[in-house]
């Protein structure tokens, strides 16, 4: 493991001297100690130590305090103050640029360790607390998903950049206000806000909607504390608006082409791989004078003439093997004591979400 570099700044001569041989005696590298503040922000930003040991009165126009300060913003190294100054405006004034430790002097060795040890170790969890919430921050601005998270009053706690750009605020703009403002405006619908949702509701509920005009599935998580309670809600809130269009769009295809093969002139049958009839046109039926619900219990292969059974199964067989795959077929079907004759094509569409099935289209005539 890596040795701690710590940088001095102490303006007095012996003082300096006995940190710097202080801390490479408990295994910790001394690259610099400097006297001013001016050369501490300098040295900081040269060296990137691992933490800065800084007293609070120095010689030259900058104290410690203010050198800390820069430090801390410019490189965001921490910062342990040595003073002999222990009044409370010290200490008041010590606090404002965010030190990680305060040891008056005159010090001891072990309390110095100390300190040192847990600064550089409350550094490190706010550097990975940090960078995780930003990757957090990153991800969940990512998405097109609307994200929030609301205290059990059904205020934000946080929010994503997908609300915010639809609230037109800025994420912190939202965070403390009810979400119940975002419902007067239409932002969001009561159940995207957990209105009326109870303590008591501990699964994740649900809820497809239409609001402003396109449609929405909400998902609402109720987060569990230890002690069991509800302590908070994260919801998210998908637009589903092209998928429910598509939805409808079908419906609409299946109608059509429902309508197409119960209506039309020219023969149209659906079958199953197997060869037995999903659907079929009317004129199928007149056609063949067969009862339309007597073909819904066959297969093409019972109806058609037995010289042509083998070599229709070949034909589906090969339209089986490549979708969408075009075949021209005739076919002799019998009928009474007669044959009819259909000529078309057949074609695979069971990937099609409407047909579904081995299509025949042709034309009939008596042979």
């Amino acid at each position: 493991m890596a040795k701690a570099r710590i940088l001095v700044v102490e303006d007095e001569f012996i003082t300096a001297s006995d940190i710097q041989n202080n801390l490479v005696t408990m295994g910790y590298e001394v690259p610099a100690v400097v006297d001013t503040g001016e050369e501490a922000v300098r040295k900081a930003g040269e060296l990137l130590p691992s933490l800065v040991l800084m007293d609070i009165t120095l010689k030259g126009r900058m104290n410690g305090i203010e050198a800390a300060k820069q430090i801390r913003e410019r490189f965001d190294i921490p910062i342990i103050y040595l003073t002999a100054h222990s009044d409370e405006s010290t200490f008041r004034n010590a606090l404002v640029s965010e030190p990680f430790g305060y040891i008056i002097k005159p010090f001891n060795t072990r309390e110095m360790r100390i300190s040192i040890e847990m600064a550089l170790y409350k550094h490190a969890l706010d550097r990975d607390l940090r960078d995780s919430e930003e990757t957090n921050r990153v991800l969940l601005s990512a998405t097109t998903d609307i994200m929030f998270l609301l205290d059990t009053e059904k205020r934000f706690l946080a929010a994503n950049e997908a609300l915010a750009k639809r609230a037109g605020v800025t994420v912190g703009a939202l965070v403390g206000i009810s979400a119940y403002d975002l419902v007067a405006r239409k932002v969001l619908s009561p159940f995207m806000a957990c209105w009326n949702i109870s303590r008591a509701q501990k699964s994740a509920i649900q809820s497809e909607e239409k609001l402003n005009g396109r449609w929405f599935n909400s998902r609402i998580y109720p987060v569990i504390s230890q002690a069991g309670e509800v302590i908070k809600y994260a919801v998210n809130i998908r637009d589903i608006t092209k998928k429910k269009q598509m939805e409808e769009q079908l419906i609409q295809n299946e109608e059509y082409f429902r309508g197409l093969i119960e209506n039309a002139s020219d023969i149209i049958v659906v079958l199953n791989l197997d060869g037995s009839f999903i659907r079929e046109s009317l004129s199928l039926g007149r056609a063949l004078g067969i009862p339309q619900e007597l073909l819904m219990g066959k297969k093409i292969f019972d109806i058609v003439h037995p010289g042509e059974v083998q070599p229709l199964r070949n034909i589906i067989a090969d339209v089986i093997r490549q979708p969408y795959l075009v075949r021209p077929v005739r076919l002799t079907f019998r009928k009474g004591g007669g044959f009819l004759v259909i000529e078309g094509v057949m074609s695979n569409l069971t990937r099609d979400p409407i047909v579904q099935g081995i299509v025949l289209n042709g034309w009939a005539r008596e042979a």
